[in-house]
């Protein structure tokens, strides 16, 4: 009995024990629970943080923000080496269209299919003397409007005002040539430099909410002021976008964004004359006559794989003959598309031009009808399925800064590739998995 007795003293004072370590280990570390629980306010996948004066929370716990802007200075240095600075004091002293010189290398009066056609292009000015530089823009291609055939050329920068183009020639018939002066290397360097001279281009202003009112207020890429700002930090992406904190007004309330272009320019009055229509993509072998490709042998062509991913990509990378494309390095078996898109789901998102292809499914694809979501204007969701195919196509806005004079919402911004929407998808069970694919 006094054994027994003696055991369950013992016990109870282990368990004490156990419980006054335990309850010193949450008060020491009551500050780091806390701060777990404490989560900043969040709309999806951005965090609405108030900042002032003091050092800025860390956007990605994994990749330091100094590691990524070492790696992103890397990146602009590089494409600084290519984009030198290319100053210039009179347009005639720019390249030429007019004034530049073709020559066909080893020419013929016909081509048989599958040759390769080099053209020298010597760049000059318009007071006709040779260019000591490269860096212009240059767009080649070859087209027989009569076939609904084109492709593009490749064109060989020697960095010494000389080019070197050349066309495969993928088809028999009459074909045009044609090498367009995009932008001379004096105005691709201006619109470099402008570039990357300041984000204060766009105007952005945010709505908050403040009880029954509503306030606006300055936001931006970078806003240069004292005040406390509104951080909406993508901790992945490690974006960020601020607004000007308004009085008593707490970030998560900004519900609305607009923006506009401001009047200002960094480009000068010279180099603005670069950019007017008539002087952008202007033809330099416009007077050059098409050229005559024949069959001339019976060669056996060898069969390609199916065109599957990894396939390494070539320069040109096919054509298009009678509105069908033809890859070079691979095989496309013809297929419908609405057989292609069966049992998938597609993401779109972006701005206008990645809703041009929801507009495009939708016109091509007679099975698939939209769904009315309940919302209006250009900015609006938009869903098409077919129901017997098992297709479904979204289209949404990508989140803020979304430049346009549209007035839209912020609350419901979400990136389809992280949002619970996607993950519903993933899980959903269907006769074939569907696959998922997301544009940005």
């Amino acid at each position: 009995m006094k054994t027994a007795m003696t055991n369950r003293k013992s016990l109870l004072i282990l368990l004490f024990i156990l419980a006054f370590w335990i309850t010193f280990t949450v008060f020491q570390n009551s500050t780091k629970i806390w701060t777990a629980f404490k989560l900043p306010i969040s709309f999806h996948h951005w965090n609405f943080i108030s900042k002032s004066s003091g050092p800025e929370a860390p956007l990605n716990p994994v990749v330091s923000p100094n590691d990524t802007q070492l790696r992103v200075r890397e990146i602009l240095e590089k494409l600084d080496w290519l984009i030198p600075p290319r100053p210039f004091t009179h347009v005639n002293t720019t390249t030429s269209a007019t004034h530049s010189m073709i020559t066909i290398l080893n020419p013929r009066d016909t081509y048989c299919r599958g040759d390769q056609l080099d053209i020298l292009l010597e760049a000059r000015d318009h007071l006709g003397h040779k260019k000591e530089y490269g860096g212009d823009f240059l767009r080649a291609r070859m087209s027989s409007p009569t076939l609904n055939a084109g492709a593009s050329g490749k064109v060989t920068d020697f960095n010494n005002g000389t080019y070197l183009v050349s066309f495969t020639l993928f088809w028999e018939g009459q074909v045009s040539l044609s090498v367009l002066l995009i932008h001379p290397s004096e105005g691709v360097s201006a619109l470099w430099r402008a570039r990357n001279q300041g984000y204060d281009r766009v105007i952005f202003t945010g709505q908050f909410s403040s009880g029954a009112s509503q306030v606006y207020s300055e936001c931006g890429l970078a806003l240069n002021s004292t005040s406390d700002l509104c951080q909406y930090l993508d901790a992945q992406d490690q974006e960020a976008f601020y607004c000007m904190r308004p009085p008593h007004v707490p970030c998560a309330a900004l519900t609305h964004m607009k923006s506009k272009n401001q009047k200002v320019s960094y480009l000068t009055k010279q180099e603005r004359s670069l950019f007017e229509r008539s002087n952008v993509g202007v033809d330099i072998m416009k007077k050059f006559k098409v050229i005559s490709v024949s069959k001339c042998n019976e060669e056996t062509v060898p069969m390609k794989d199916k065109c599957k991913p990894g396939i390494p990509s070539t320069t040109p990378s096919g054509h298009v003959w009678k509105n069908t494309w033809n890859p070079i390095s691979c095989s496309l078996a013809p297929v419908e598309m609405k057989d292609c898109l069966a049992g998938k789901f597609i993401y779109l998102l972006g701005d206008s031009t990645i809703r041009q292809w929801m507009e495009y499914f939708k016109a091509n694809i007679k099975t698939l009808k939209s769904v009315d979501l309940h919302e209006s204007g250009k900015l609006r969701h938009q869903l098409a399925v077919d129901l017997d195919r098992n297709i479904n196509i979204q289209w949404q806005k990508h989140g803020y800064p979304l430049i346009g004079s549209l007035h839209y919402s912020v609350k419901v911004m979400e990136n389809m590739a992280r949002g619970p929407q996607c993950l519903q998808s993933c899980s959903a069970s269907s006769s074939e998995k569907p696959r998922h694919y997301g544009y940005h």
